[in-house]
């Protein structure tokens, strides 16, 4: 540490570090403030100085995660030994930031797909319904696109993908491409759920055609209970 010319800490020395100190923290912060966060986290500061021919240049370097503390404070999170998980966090602020800016499946790139497919996050559920009903028969490439997002309900636990599939088909705004792509999904990953069928058959006129659809479907294998139900319509018909 440089010294004044009685040995004591030279004031413009300390100075000068705060004011870099300052400089860089007001930078972090208006990066993270770029991506509408309202805290950084993981904040960390490195000083270097390269002296030499009379002359000191310092070097700082401030590195922080930018998080939304309103998204965070609800995540449940797994916990080890009272710690929130890192990565969970990571995944929470990089999903929250996907879907603020998606404005569409043109617009998305193949990795953020595959991170949207395998997150399984469900705050991703109404940008995947959004994107359902993208038209993207023009170009290859977004068909191919929209197949890796939707393969989305196949990292899920069957229940939840049951659970929010058929909760669309039931919901009063669903549309002909969200039931096309629906029913494709509740067939590739046998997610038959008679329970479910029953609801859809109480249903708009759409519910009921997806609950015809599923019908037909055939299962992996079938409990007493299934059997006993599908001959009840069988009987009904």
């Amino acid at each position: 540490m440089p010294s004044g010319f009685f040995g004591g800490r030279s004031r413009n020395y300390e100075n000068k570090l705060q004011e870099l100190y300052k400089s860089v923290v007001e930078s972090l912060k208006q990066n993270a403030r770029s991506y509408r966060a309202d805290a950084v986290i993981g904040f960390s500061v490195n000083i270097d100085e390269i002296s030499g021919k009379g002359t000191q240049i310092f070097m700082i370097t401030a590195i922080g995660t930018p998080v939304l503390l309103n998204e965070i404070k609800h995540i449940q999170a797994e916990v080890v030994g009272g710690d929130i998980d890192g990565s969970v966090i990571k995944n929470k602020v990089k999903a929250s930031l996907i879907i603020e800016r998606y404005t569409g499946i043109y617009t998305m790139d193949n990795a953020t797909a595959e991170f949207i497919a395998t997150s399984r996050l469900t705050e991703f559920v109404p940008l995947l319904f959004k994107a359902m009903n993208d038209d993207s028969g023009l170009a290859q490439e977004y068909i191919d696109r929209q197949a890796t997002l939707f393969r989305y309900f196949d990292f899920l636990d069957k229940d939840q993908a049951i659970a929010i599939l058929y909760g669309q088909l039931l919901s009063d705004d669903l549309t002909g491409a969200q039931f096309k792509i629906i029913s494709k999904a509740i067939s590739s990953s046998n997610l038959i759920d008679y329970d479910q069928v029953e609801k859809l058959l109480a249903g708009s006129l759409l519910a009921k055609k997806a609950a015809l659809k599923v019908l037909t479907l055939d299962k992996d294998w079938y409990s007493a209970q299934d059997i006993a139900y599908l001959q009840t319509l069988k009987g009904e018909g």
